[in-house]
């Protein structure tokens, strides 16, 4: 289940206009929660995000850091058109197959390949594959600045980059925790998209902030 259930009234309003889960995202919300599947997933405002990001960039590759059940995929392989590709990187094996069984049930497996292991092993064999269109990075946070790091080597001029949780619900900034691992990486990793010569970088407000940059 998304750690985003919980809204104000206004944002319910919205969700309630727009961004609504169907039938299908709303079973595999539901079944996550069942097999416990951790409640990290982002929410169906960033999910619709994501969908017309591809479908503005006309984007055709599509390299996801973070798995989990599926549910971002699900948004993005929706949007990619005929031929398109999603490459999603997954650390545990329990998430990875109950994705491809979501996946499967929806009819979006000819467009989503998941490969299996810690991020940064998987990285180094995919410069085959690349460049990608579109990096989504939802993973381990302290670990960012690498996924960064690959996300420009694979990358070309209008590549969208995005990093989940850029505030951390508020550890980012919170004087008791910059020791935090997780926070040193998510503030080296914000420096990084502010102060990059080759992006244009910008952090939206959705809850717990989501990054994203433009390589020129």
């Amino acid at each position: 289940m998304s750690k985003l259930a919980n809204v104000d009234s206004y944002q319910q309003f919205l969700r309630d206009l727009f961004h609504s889960d169907d039938a299908d995202l709303s079973r595999l919300q539901a079944e996550a929660e069942s097999e416990g599947i951790p409640g990290m997933s982002i929410g169906p405002e960033q999910g619709k995000f994501l969908q017309l990001l591809v479908q503005l960039t006309g984007a055709r590759k599509v390299l996801e850091i973070g798995v989990l059940g599926g549910y971002s995929g699900t948004w993005i392989a929706r949007a990619l058109p005929e031929g398109g590709r999603l490459i999603g990187l997954e650390l545990e094996q329990k998430h990875a197959d109950f994705a491809r069984k979501q996946w499967d049930r929806m009819g979006l497996s000819d467009k989503i390949e998941v490969r299996v292991g810690p991020a940064l092993e998987s990285l180094p064999h995919l410069s085959e594959e690349a460049p990608f269109d579109l990096v989504f990075i939802d993973a381990d946070k302290g670990n960012y600045p690498a996924y960064l790091d690959y996300a420009l080597q694979y990358s070309r001029p209008g590549t969208v980059i995005l990093g989940d949780n850029v505030e951390m619900w508020g550890s980012l900034v919170d004087p008791e925790k910059q020791d935090w691992d997780w926070v040193q990486g998510m503030r080296s990793f914000a420096r990084s998209l502010s102060q990059h010569e080759r992006l244009t970088s910008t952090v939206i407000p959705y809850p717990d902030g989501l990054a994203m940059a433009v390589v020129k």
